[in-house]
Order: structure tokens, then sequence, then C-alpha cells
């Protein structure tokens, strides 16, 4: 994410909306920000109280997916500038 997202992030900022547009720009940028293998297999599904659940969409992948969670949680509390703390994975 960009400049742009960081301008549109701060006029979401504690709207009703701010979780479910932050959820919607990670679902747009998903592959790009974990790579088109895991973009394939798993992707974010619900943004509550900073908390994103991941739902992993192939069962044969959930512990390849749960192993990389640390790198998850960087990237995309990051990509987030925050706004992500956690990572729920199922």
């Amino acid at each position: 994410m960009d400049r742009a997202f960081d301008i549109l992030l701060s006029l979401q900022r504690g709207t009703p909306l701010h979780g479910q547009w932050v959820l919607e720009c990670l679902k747009g940028s998903w592959a790009r920000l974990v790579g088109a293998k895991l973009a394939a297999v798993c992707r974010p599904a619900v943004l509550k109280d900073s908390v994103l659940r991941i739902e992993v969409v192939d069962g044969s992948w959930l512990d390849a997916v749960r192993s990389l969670q640390a790198e998850l949680q960087d990237r995309i509390s990051g990509a987030t500038r925050g706004e992500v703390k956690k990572l729920k994975i199922s």
C-alpha cells in the first residue's frame, strides 16, 4: 500500500466503516502482499478489534499457512500501518 492509503486511512479512522475499509484494502492487495501461491489458498475474511481472521480455503495448506503466521503478521501489520495487530488463521 502507499501514500494514498495513508491519506485515506487517516480520513477513515474513527468512522463506523473503518475496519471494513481496511479489510477491503487488504483483499484488493492480498496477492501482492502475501504472494500468488498463498493468495490462492487463503484470504482475509474478517477484521475486528485489530484482529484479522485469515481463512484457509484448502485445508491441506492450514499447517503451512500457520507456520508463516509471524511473517504474515509482520507484512500485514506493516502494510496496514499497525491497524492489524493479531492474526487468527482458520
